[in-house]
């Protein structure tokens, strides 16, 4: 039978990427840790873990596996702080700091909505795209895309995207179609400034990311005004499936190389441990459980118009 203390060791061993760290963590011995993962390993049927002389990494399953056990262990935390009186009325200021890039299409829908189901909760929120320290700031939580940073942090996965490559039909039609990354280099990229890769573009080239250099015909930290630029006519633009859902579906944006498609990116709300107690934290992060789900449709929508393409 699978022991919830297995799991706590498994998430910890995950979060902090070290057997020894799991063990400092959770006040217990490295030799106590490895055997609860073992266990836990032996009951599921499954390797968890990738385990070397200097990193331990999930495998594909134990990274499904963890966003799971996650889950489960923030609701037990839940179930624990109802029974200890913590179902009081939600209350007072909340920290947040959020995305600029995905404010306007993910963040302020929900968190307007937030708003309205908590009228005596003040949203206190902050958008902007560079890291935020946790540890170091006065966020009680954070929504972070792709790095969780600072393994003292709780990560609760919310939903993932893609980036595509993608330009206007009247440009592909002027310029033509690329068909592989050495035909980039005969066209204008719109670059984002702010992305991963520092400007530059990463695809997924013979089973890994590459960055791909390219000419560039706009430079921006503005996702938004980039895809407005490809939507004109003015060059390639490499733009994340949150923002270009609608420009895809509607026709003004098509795209090329999809099988260069980096893989998908996480988003995540994370919180230092020592919000954990927090109702308001917790609140929210039951809010955005339930409701992700509504506005996060970018993706199937994107895959029903290759379907049916």
């Amino acid at each position: 039978m699978i022991q919830i203390t297995d799991m706590v060791a498994f998430v910890a061993v995950v979060e902090t990427a070290s057997f020894t760290e799991a063990a400092r963590r959770l006040a217990t011995t490295k030799s106590v840790i490895s055997r609860r993962v073992s266990d836990l390993e032996r009951e599921l049927g499954a390797s968890l873990l990738d385990r070397s002389a200097r990193s331990v990494r999930s495998t594909e399953v134990g990274a499904v596996y963890y966003a799971k056990c996650v889950r489960i262990l923030e609701s037990i935390g839940a179930a624990n702080d109802f029974v200890a009186g913590f179902n009081s009325l939600v209350r007072g200021r909340l920290r947040i700091a959020v995305p600029e890039s995905f404010n306007d299409a993910l963040t302020t829908p929900l968190l307007n909505e937030f708003a309205e189901r908590y009228p005596e909760v003040l949203l206190d929120i902050e958008a902007d795209d560079d890291y935020v320290n946790l540890g170091d700031s006065h966020f009680d939580v954070a929504i972070r895309v792709g790095r969780l940073g600072d393994a003292n942090l709780i990560a609760r996965p919310l939903t993932t995207f893609r980036q595509w490559l993608c330009a206007s039909p009247a440009y592909l039609e002027a310029r033509g179609v690329p068909r592989s990354p050495a035909d980039l280099a005969e066209h204008d990229g719109l670059i984002d400034d702010s992305a991963e890769g520092h400007g530059n573009w990463q695809l997924w080239i013979n089973g890994e990311v590459r960055t791909c250099r390219v000419r560039e015909r706009i430079r921006s930290n503005g996702s938004g005004q980039l895809i407005a630029a490809a939507c004109a006519g003015l060059g390639i633009v490499q733009a994340p499936s949150i923002l270009a859902a609608d420009a895809l579906v509607s026709g003004k944006l098509r795209i090329v190389m999809p099988e260069c498609a980096p893989p998908a990116s996480q988003i995540s709300i994370v919180y230092p441990r020592s919000r954990r107690s927090s109702q308001k934290v917790q609140t929210l992060l039951s809010f955005l459980g339930e409701r992700i789900s509504a506005i996060a449709d970018w993706d199937e929508r994107i895959a029903a118009l290759q379907a049916g393409s």
